[in-house]
């Protein structure tokens, strides 16, 4: 029986995945999504720590759990509702703006 190169196989998916990522606009898109998202979510980190608090902190003020805080910072999968991200944000002294791109 011969032998297979999984090393090989794994190198042409990524080559493959790195060209899709070039190339199709589904993938460029969700890309850019996650990247933004991920980015959004380390301001609200970064605004946090500036405005001194904790996230245990910041549950004693806004009344949201620390949990949800720690799950709104890190996990792109749980989208907080806009309620609670302006709650959030308006306990360490930020707004919600929208402005062009």
């Amino acid at each position: 029986m011969p032998f297979i190169n999984v090393t090989d196989i794994i190198d042409d998916e990524e080559k493959q995945v790195q060209e899709d990522m070039r190339t199709d606009p589904e993938v460029k898109d969700a890309i850019e999504k996650f990247e933004s998202e991920c980015e959004f979510r380390r301001k609200m980190i970064d605004a946090r720590k500036a405005s001194g608090l904790t996230q245990k902190q910041l549950e004693q003020t806004s009344g949201l759990k620390q949990q949800a805080i720690s799950r709104m910072e890190r996990d792109t999968a749980n989208s907080p509702s806009i309620s609670t991200l302006i709650k959030y944000l308006d306990c360490i002294g930020y707004k919600l703006d929208i402005v062009p791109k």
